[in-house]
């Protein structure tokens, strides 16, 4: 309970209110963190408020994009009455407070919420004929920050699903025919990663993998880290050091006529086993993403940008959810988690709805991207069999994060299956069988059916 004392004003009660979610899922790698930034959830670039008038006299304010568990100042004044009160900001970065006006008040409510140097400010005009609900007051960009995207295509136009649907089996085209040939769909996107210990030229001119798939009438989607291994950091990276290199990116995207691809930067980035990580203090590799997205965009102006986090847990940065590090809206276009079977596993539906659901897990990524108008990406997904905490051939799994996609088929843009044969990593393939027989068969059915 929060009250907000206002000389001549009966306080309302206030709480802070999780996002909306809907059902989980799982992830592979390592437990990675999550945090907030923005709206439903997450700091935002710039933090926003929202003020409503409820029954005439009772003053509703939202704030977002504030930072999780510190405390928010909040100052409503009229012409005659004024308070503050301190509250802190919940886990998903927001705030939520009320209060009463006196009996036949008229005039206007002007609110300020602020953390540090991060305020939001807006007014409200009470007791005019007919109330109206004031719409959120969002301050102007930064000088210079891109543009948010508008509505995306995700519509599956090779699978005929309501999202795209691909899949990784290795960074050869063929591979990806068979396996929509397999499952009876077609592949939307192919989804595919760059040499990375090589320095920069394999990673911002990738003529492997990419020239493999000239005849392929999908998308792209490319998985690249913020710098090549043993060469950059983060703080270099935030200073604008690397930007011509990503240039060189975009215009190389364009000349192999994938401008539209879909580029998944620094990826999984809330666990240490990568090392573009993420650190406890996110302000360098929030600044790096945003110069690298500034960049390719530059000079690929139809690239689509994809911010997505490891699920079940973030190691870094501090707060233990991922958001924290989101880059903010203008940067970003699809809000994307990897959620294999694993640390830990999905043995019951009761596991996986409650992994779904938090934080750090796929519907909560989906109510996230939901209110801020950008699509959901699963950029990697599968079973585990030979890997830490696996959950195995687990047909459960799969359907379960078929339901999820049909229940937020709204926001699904594009799911990616990572079939990996290999021995001693996720040992996830399902192709053919695979190494999960019940699982590839309950994906066949499912994906073959459609929605």
């Amino acid at each position: 309970m929060l009250t907000l004392t206002v000389p001549g004003v009966t306080a309302a009660s206030a709480t802070t209110t999780p996002p909306a979610t809907t059902p989980p899922a799982a992830s592979p790698s390592a437990a990675a963190p999550l945090d907030q930034s923005g709206q439903t959830s997450g700091v935002a670039a710039v933090p926003t408020l929202a003020i409503v008038l409820f029954d005439g006299d009772v003053v509703l304010v939202g704030g977002r994009g504030f930072l999780p568990g510190q405390n928010v100042k909040i100052e409503a004044t009229t012409e005659q009455l004024g308070g503050s009160a301190s509250m802190k900001a919940g886990g998903d970065g927001r705030v939520l407070l009320g209060f009463q006006v006196p009996a036949g008040f008229a005039g206007k409510v002007s609110v300020t919420a602020s953390q540090g140097t991060r305020t939001a400010s807006g007014e409200l005009t009470v007791g005019t004929p007919t109330p109206a609900p004031t719409p959120t007051i969002t301050p102007s960009l930064p000088a210079g920050a891109p543009e948010t995207t508008s509505k995306l295509d995700t519509a599956g136009k090779l699978s005929g699903l309501p999202w795209m649907s691909g899949v990784h089996p290795a960074n050869e085209l063929q591979p990806y025919l068979d396996f929509g040939t397999w499952r009876g769909r077609q592949v939307d996107l192919a989804h595919v990663f760059t040499v990375r210990e090589q320095g920069w030229d394999p990673i911002v001119e990738p003529n492997w993998p990419v020239n493999d798939f000239a005849s392929f009438p999908g998308k792209l989607v490319i998985s690249q880290p913020l710098y090549p291994e043993g060469v950059g950091n983060n703080a270099e990276c935030a200073t604008g050091a690397y930007n011509d290199q990503w240039k060189r990116f975009g215009a190389f995207l364009v000349s192999k006529n994938r401008a539209d691809t879909i580029v998944r930067i620094g990826w999984e980035f809330n666990g240490w086993f990568m090392y573009w990580h993420v650190d406890p203090d996110p302000t360098n590799w929030v600044k790096c993403f945003q110069n690298v997205a500034s960049a390719i965009r530059s000079t690929d102006p139809d690239v689509k940008i994809d911010w997505t986090f490891n699920a079940h847990g973030s190691p870094v940065p501090d707060g233990g959810t991922p958001w924290p590090a989101y880059p903010g809206d203008e940067y970003v276009d699809y809000i994307g988690i990897d959620p294999y079977d694993m640390f830990p596993p999905s043995p019951d539906e009761a596991t996986f709805d409650r992994q779904c659901n938090d934080p750090n897990g796929l519907c909560y990524a989906a109510g996230f991207a939901r209110e801020h108008g950008k699509k959901l990406s699963v950029g990697e997904w599968g079973v585990t069999s030979c890997s830490g905490d696996p959950g195995g051939d687990n047909p459960l799994y799969i359907k379960k994060m078929w339901e999820a996609f049909v229940a937020n088929k709204d926001v699904m843009g594009y799911e990616s299956y990572y079939d990996d044969p290999m021995p001693n990593n996720v040992c996830s393939t399902i192709l053919n069988g695979g190494v999960n027989p019940n699982s590839s068969a309950e994906y066949k059915k499912l994906w073959d059916a459609g929605v």
